[in-house]
């Protein structure tokens, strides 16, 4: 299996396209991440005390 590659000279790393999809998304895929899992964690925490009021309230 190749890769493409033939040499490692300085040359043909000038003539390479990015070796990976998105290149250069990254900080802006990692805060859309961060905020997907903070907006989860408020969520979770707001359903798990609903339903900790809700059996609490039973007793």
């Amino acid at each position: 299996m190749s890769t493409g590659v033939e040499s490692w000279s300085a040359e043909s790393f000038a003539e390479m396209s990015a070796m990976s999809p998105f290149v250069g998304s990254e900080v802006i895929l990692t805060a859309v991440v961060a905020v997907v899992w903070i907006v989860w964690q408020i969520w979770q925490i707001k359903a798990e005390n609903a339903r900790y009021d809700e059996q609490e309230a039973k007793l």
